[in-house]
């Protein structure tokens, strides 16, 4: 109905549900008091089981809020998040992950962090979610991007969801090996190009950015 189509706030998420103890089913927001009600208690629950974080859930924060989980909700969803330092970027999507329930991956980039150090976070990250089944959220802001050669791989992770020559050649084998049964369960055949379908999959599922 076209009163429906016009209603405000136009807002639809999943969590509202889930966080009800329903079924994620995505919903239309009826109000923005019903959401803060929600996403107070979640702030709470954050603080008390992961970190103090002093967040204002004003309106535009929880739209915020409900943008990025409907994004990295979705299989190989990610999201670039531009505004001002110090406009809670990191924080907003740091709830909207404990929120859904997925781990928050930060690097630690010193003055010696170089390319071959991001690989290999990358790889532990691809390990967790491919091998592991772990729901990831890795955050990355631009202050980290210290050598522009950083963006080939993070470049190659959004559009392909691989990186080319990322694990050594015995190294792949080993984590195929680790996936082979559980993919052979999904339907998938007992060939290289299957196990690393199935491995790649299961990583673009797992792991946002």
């Amino acid at each position: 109905k076209e009163e429906a189509i016009f209603e405000e706030p136009l807002l639809y998420t999943s969590y509202v549900a889930s966080c009800g103890g329903h079924e994620a089913a995505l919903l239309p927001v009826t109000s923005m008091e019903a959401l803060k009600e929600v996403l107070e208690a979640k702030l709470e629950e954050y603080n008390e089981q992961v970190a103090s974080m002093n967040l204002v859930l004003f309106d535009v924060a929880m739209q915020h809020i409900s943008r990025i989980a409907r994004i990295i909700d979705l299989p190989v969803g990610s999201s670039l998040l531009v505004g001002v330092g110090g406009s809670g970027k990191q924080s907003l999507a740091k709830l909207s992950a404990f929120i859904l329930g997925y781990d928050v991956i930060r690097i630690v980039v010193t003055t010696s962090y170089n390319i071959n150090d991001l690989r290999t976070d990358i790889q532990s990250m691809f390990i967790k979610a491919g091998v592991q089944g772990a729901q990831l959220l890795f955050v990355m802001t631009d202050g980290q991007i210290t050598d522009d050669r950083f963006l080939v791989p993070i470049n190659d992770f959004l559009s392909a969801g691989w990186i080319p020559e990322l694990f050594p050649v015995d190294e792949m084998d080993g984590i195929l090996g680790k996936v082979r049964s559980e993919a052979k369960s999904m339907g998938y055949l007992d060939t290289p190009d299957q196990l690393f379908d199935f491995f790649l999959d299961k990583v673009r599922k797992n792991l946002h950015m």
